[in-house]
């Protein structure tokens, strides 16, 4: 039997978010919330999912240097503008690998935050993947983990070319901030992570695969009138191909990631309201299209795989 963990990112600051991935829960299709500490009102939301769902869902903390305010690094201009943390396109990438001990630090106080709260954490992600840029930066990630003995997300990303694609537009976006040859390292390492992994000193746990195909698409004008149902389509078509192949590989255990958010209009205009940076307004018709697809989809069509949870990790 396969196991299949599905997790809801970016949980725990815009409301319309928070809904939606309560929505998938309650649903049946989402048993693992990706879960974002450094927000005011992190720690109350957190709570009020737990209080509604119980152990229906792993508790994620989804690490980040790329949004909200910093816990420990303020003022601090490898990390941050003032308390806010530099955005995704502006990472001062060498820097932040200059003082490990800081990220490190900042790590590991964003998962405090819950731990301090009572709310058991059982995996670690990263927000705009940016701790897997660089062996620099990944380094620190493994050794959070390490110490705080939980599992990260798969770095093994499929469909395979997805990881490429990204470090292409993180070279696009960071070109003005960045030396080339860190992005040239950036590039390079995409293709040495999973090595660079395997042979870490002491074993992290992860699903063996990140299926990333349901994310998106890019924000488009007037999308969702246009072509909604045709993108719902393709991406069912790509959770067919993606649990036919996951079936017939050697591979026991997949995420599947998404981003969810409910398209009820009250809860949108409530997240006007929220000052959080680092979590672009400009994708939620994206999120709507991941919502109704995911919602839609028939998880248990494939008798060969189940619901997995973090804690089964082996």
């Amino acid at each position: 039997m396969k196991n299949l963990i599905v997790t809801a990112d970016d949980f725990g600051v815009f409301p319309s978010i928070n809904q939606g991935v309560k929505d998938a829960i309650r649903n049946n299709k989402v048993n693992s919330v990706a879960c974002i500490a450094n927000y005011k009102d992190s720690v109350k939301n957190v709570k009020e999912l737990i209080a509604e769902f119980g152990t229906k869902a792993d508790i994620g903390c989804h690490l980040t240097i790329s949004s909200g305010n910093a816990l420990t690094v303020q003022n601090n201009d490898a990390f941050c503008y003032g308390n806010t943390f530099r955005p995704f396109s502006n990472l001062n990438i060498n820097a932040i690998e200059a003082v490990p001990k800081l990220l490190e630090k900042e790590l590991k106080a964003q998962v405090q935050v819950f731990l301090d709260n009572g709310i058991p954490v059982s995996n670690l992600s990263c927000h705009h993947t940016t701790l897997t840029t660089t062996a620099g930066l990944f380094k620190v990630y493994l050794k959070v983990a390490e110490d705080l003995k939980l599992p990260i997300r798969s770095i093994n990303l499929s469909p395979g070319g997805k990881d490429c694609t990204f470090r292409t537009v993180l070279d696009i976006m960071l070109l003005r901030y960045v030396p080339l040859k860190k992005l040239r390292e950036v590039r390079k390492f995409g293709r040495e992570i999973n090595n660079y992994y395997s042979n870490f000193e002491i074993k992290i746990l992860a699903p063996n695969i990140l299926e990333c195909s349901h994310y998106g698409p890019i924000p488009q004008s007037g999308f969702l009138d246009a072509a909604a149902k045709l993108e719902i389509n393709h991406k069912h078509k790509r959770l067919n191909r993606f649990f036919k192949n996951f079936i017939a590989n050697d591979k026991n255990c997949a995420e599947l990631m998404v981003h969810l958010i409910s398209d009820d209009l009250n809860l949108l205009e409530q997240d006007d309201g929220i000052d959080y940076p680092g979590i672009d307004q400009n994708y939620f018709d994206s999120r709507v299209l991941e919502y109704k697809s995911l919602n839609s989809y028939d998880l248990t069509q494939y008798p060969n795989v189940r619901m997995g949870f973090w804690r089964e990790l082996v």
